[in-house]
């Protein structure tokens, strides 16, 4: 991975953790909300499952119920 290219994923997962701090301050974010702002900010479905702690899978049905609600 070029220095570039991994400033910039660096950046993206620091502005991830601040929105995630900044939300967790003012109220508890469900399993969802958290998903749509995860999802926002470009990260993979693995990368999400990591963060919230379960898997893949919970995160793809949880994307896809969004994206269902939406139409």
């Amino acid at each position: 991975m070029e220095n570039k290219e991994m400033l910039e994923s660096i950046s993206n997962r620091l502005s991830v953790l601040i929105a995630l701090q900044l939300r967790s301050l003012t109220d508890q974010p469900s399993f969802a909300d958290s998903v749509e702002l995860l999802t926002r900010f470009g990260l993979s479905s693995g990368e999400m499952a990591e963060i919230l702690g379960t898997t893949k899978g919970t995160v793809d049905v949880t994307k896809s119920r969004i994206k269902n609600k939406k139409k």
